[in-house]
């Protein structure tokens, strides 16, 4: 086996390693305590107990916002293991976010070499909002798969990489595919990064070569496919929810009338570098390196740079926004940051290096001082002393809750913050003395000590205290061979109470007169939330008790469940 070889195994079981520490190894570490995830996951329920593959739905009746692709992955994971889970709904996130470490490092190889495609794969992976996502029940990795695969497909095909035609059928056969992720956007952000690319390249033809080539219509027909069976079988309903307000309103419709999350136009701008930190610290490099070539001229380059502009702008223009939306430009902007580290040159100006070894040497005093300060005080939130203002009762209820967490893991962060604060200190270092794959080291050293708090203490520790997934199986024990556990749905998301009930729940209608002739005429067991129970019971005769009281506040950290019985007075 020659040496070329070699490497392209390590590469392979570096990447391999790396992706299944971050992505698959956390999958099962915290029960679900938001909105999002559970939400995703009824929709996986209703394929695993009802086999609804077509058309599944929410709550056995409601239409979900987004295309099936990542719910039918869940339910094929929850097949094969026998049971769903928590770590099964999650899965496809993982499998999209490993798939796309080892396609940008297969983008990096061939436009580059191979270790700008181990570095760019390693920068991707250990980016944060790429593997916070990366093992999270949310169809936004499904999404950046479905962009990042058509677009290395078209460089290939532009640049003569693959020539044969069956990879023109391919590229058509996953763009329309792509859209069961998260609908027709996939398909927009391809058509925009490619229309982009040819017209600054001035190549209609080949623009006009891939607009009549025969493989449109395999992609037309894999596009069509699956919402033209929805749209028979959801009708008005369907179309109104999936076309008319998750795609045309979310994205034209501002103020009244439009969808949730509006947010101003430079909403993004900031998200765009915490979100891609500690790898967005090089972004001065990066800019550089576009400023020092002629971008025109290098179409790698040029190509990158189009789409990480394309998705920015392009979220940056729809009405509604949420920081997970930019997930799509962080594949090429990690081979981005890798191509300009591991071509890094003395000739870049003095104060380029200096202000990136600044930031991360300041990074690196400033846990240091966080640490001592804890040293001193025994409070590792020691700073929040400090602070003027009175904390809202949700972050005071959230911090108390990670306070906890880390504490009862006070020895792992001991030894987990004085390291990363040297590895931060290191990489300044390097930085400033032109050593950017050494300093690429130990930014990936203290990237992967901040997944091990981040997905292995903090999140666990903010579930604990607002996941219902503890009550509910106390209250299905409780319940057991008595029949349906009924759910009141006033006030409060009951999408992971349903998850946690198992196949016995049911839904009451979400009127107190429905609750009262519930309990008057079964003795079945009801879960509430704690509030509605205090309004209910002030004006119940007889009063009825509570059987059991949850721990877990919920995802908006107010709204604990209680478990009554009807007829329970009696």
């Amino acid at each position: 086996m020659n040496a070329r070889r070699l490497r392209e195994l390590r590469n392979l079981f570096v990447l391999g390693v790396v992706s299944g520490m971050v992505f698959f190894f956390f999958l099962d570490s915290r029960p679900f305590y938001d909105r999002g995830e559970p939400r995703e996951a009824l929709v996986v329920r209703d394929i695993f107990l009802n086999g609804n593959w077509l058309f599944p739905l929410k709550l056995e009746n409601q239409i979900p916002s987004k295309p099936p692709l990542f719910h039918w992955l869940g339910a094929l994971a929850s097949i094969a293991r026998g049971e769903m889970t928590e770590a099964t709904v999650r899965f496809p996130s993982a499998l999209f976010a490993s798939l796309g470490v080892f396609l940008i490092y297969y983008l990096g190889k061939r436009l580059y070499d191979s270790d700008v495609g181990l570095w760019a794969g390693l920068i991707l992976a250990t980016t944060g909002v790429y593997y916070s996502l990366g093992s999270e029940a949310r169809v936004d990795m499904a999404l950046t798969f479905a962009v990042a695969l058509p677009l290395t497909l078209f460089y290939f095909i532009y640049s003569g990489i693959v020539r044969h035609d069956v990879w023109w059928y391919l590229f058509f056969l996953v763009t329309g595919a792509g859209v069961t992720a998260k609908g027709p956007v996939s398909v927009v952000l391809c058509a925009l990064v490619i229309t982009l690319f040819l017209v600054t390249k001035k190549r209609a033809d080949l623009f006009l070569r891939f607009a009549r080539h025969p493989g449109m219509i395999l992609g037309i027909v894999a596009c069509l496919s699956w919402y033209g069976a929805a749209l028979y079988m959801g009708g008005e309903q369907f179309f109104g929810l999936q076309f008319l307000k998750e795609n045309l309103a979310r994205f034209f419709v501002h103020g009244e009338g439009g969808t949730g999350h509006q947010k101003p136009l430079y909403y993004f701008i900031p998200y765009f570098f915490t979100l891609g930190l500690p790898w967005t610290i090089f972004l001065p490099i990066v800019i550089w390196r576009f400023c020092e070539k002629r971008t025109l001229v290098d179409d790698r380059l040029l190509f990158l740079g189009i789409w990480v502009a394309v998705v920015l702008v392009f979220f940056s223009l729809s009405a509604g926004k949420r920081p997970p939306y930019i997930l799509p430009l962080y594949p090429p902007l990690a081979l981005l940051i890798a191509a300009s580290l591991c071509s890094y040159q003395a000739k870049v100006p003095a104060w380029i290096p200096r202000s990136v070894s600044s930031l991360a040497m300041g990074v690196g005093l400033m846990i240091a001082a966080l640490f001592s300060g804890y040293l001193i005080s025994d409070d590792l939130f020691w700073l929040l002393k400090l602070w003027p203002f009175p904390l809202e009762e949700d972050a005071a209820s959230e911090l108390a809750a990670v306070r906890e967490a880390l504490n009862q893991r006070i020895w792992l962060i001991s030894a987990i913050l004085p390291a990363t604060a040297v590895l931060w200190v290191l990489s300044g270092w390097d930085v400033l003395h032109g050593t950017m794959r050494r300093s690429a080291i130990h930014v990936t050293l203290l990237a992967l000590l901040g997944i091990v708090i981040v997905q292995g203490v903090v999140n666990p520790g903010l579930a604990s205290t607002r996941s219902y997934k503890e009550f509910m199986q106390k209250s299905k024990q409780t319940a057991l061979g008595q029949g349906m556990l009924m759910i009141f749905p006033k006030g409060v998301d009951v999408t992971s109470i349903v998850f946690y009930g198992g196949r016995n729940v049911k839904l009451l209608p979400g009127n107190y007169e429905a609750l009262r002739s519930q309990l008057r005429r079964s003795k079945e067991y009801v879960v509430m939330a704690e509030v509605e129970w205090k309004e209910f019971m002030s004006n119940a005769h007889p009063p009825v008790p509570v059987i059991i009281r949850d721990r877990g506040s919920g995802p908006d950290g107010n709204g604990p469940l209680v478990l009554i019985r009807g007829g329970a007075a009696e």
